[in-house]
């Protein structure tokens, strides 16, 4: 009886702390709405990022300039919207040849004797050019397919800002505020930092500094094999100018050929 007695006490408690000025119990009133949940991101308008969705995330939309090509940061000589080659087509493997051209010397050879009329096909000796082309190669680019999207929305106010030093690409005249021009990206691919390697350190050839595939050629070296020809010789003095049988080394330089990456430059900007 104690304990139900307390209880009875507490709940009479309860009421009395709820009630209003004239006894009567009081109900809470709603003022206005609760706090609603913030939409968007705090990624300034004009970003533009990859992303792995079917889809653009809400207030972005998708990048069309960047269908088929790869993102690289812009220049002053490959400006912001300049375009490198043809957009690549689903999984497509683009392939490259190349032009090769060489030219051999035979040496000569006499034979004592007057050439007779059994000697038709001899070789001559001197110089002997070819020209060919290579079998198309693939370019065999490592790469994957990722929707591209562009941020169309103002951002949205968060407590956490953005981290420093975040690079972004942006379809805009210049940084927005709070961001500077990226250092020592300009006219170069992006590479995930290989493990326990220096961070921010460039490499390979020169930067692209314009709006022009990259060429690349190459050394070969090969044989020359001649056959061999049976000949007729009457009586006389000499036969020359054949040329010598036997097989015959050269080396030459391809001629230049492009490899198609295709390329669409962008601002990139650094968080201050």
């Amino acid at each position: 009886m104690k304990t139900r007695a307390t209880l009875i006490s507490l709940l009479l408690v309860s009421f009395v702390g709820c009630s209003s000025g004239d006894g009567s119990p009081s109900v809470p009133i709603a003022t206005g709405p609760g706090p609603q949940p913030l939409r968007g991101d705090a990624l300034p308008e004009g970003a533009v990022s990859f992303f792995k969705k079917l889809a653009c995330p809400e207030g972005w939309k998708p990048y069309e300039p960047a269908a088929g090509r790869t993102i690289v940061a812009a220049s002053e000589e490959f400006p912001s919207g300049a375009t490198v080659g043809e957009p690549l087509a689903s999984q497509e493997e683009r392939a490259h040849s190349h032009a090769i051209s060489a030219t051999v010397e035979i040496p000569d050879v006499s034979y004592v004797g007057a050439p007779g009329g059994g000697n038709a096909g001899v070789g001559q000796a001197g110089a002997v050019s070819f020209a060919t082309t290579s079998e198309p190669a693939s370019d065999d680019i490592p790469y994957v397919q990722l929707l591209v999207c562009r941020k169309n929305e103002a951002p949205a106010p968060r407590v956490t800002p953005l981290p420093s030093r975040l690079l972004m690409f942006f379809d805009l005249p210049e940084c927005p505020a709070g961001w500077k021009p990226a250092e020592g990206t300009t006219g170069r691919l992006l590479v995930g930092l290989p493990q326990h390697a220096p961070a921010d350190r460039s490499f390979g050839g020169d930067p692209f500094t314009s709006p022009a595939l990259r060429s690349h050629g190459h050394a070969v070296s090969s044989t020359l094999e001649t056959p061999s020809h049976g000949i007729a010789l009457a009586g006389g003095c000499c036969g020359d100018g054949y040329a010598k049988n036997g097989t015959y080394d050269f080396a030459a330089e391809t001629e230049p050929s492009e490899v198609d990456m295709p390329m669409l430059a962008l601002l990139q900007c650094e968080k201050e």
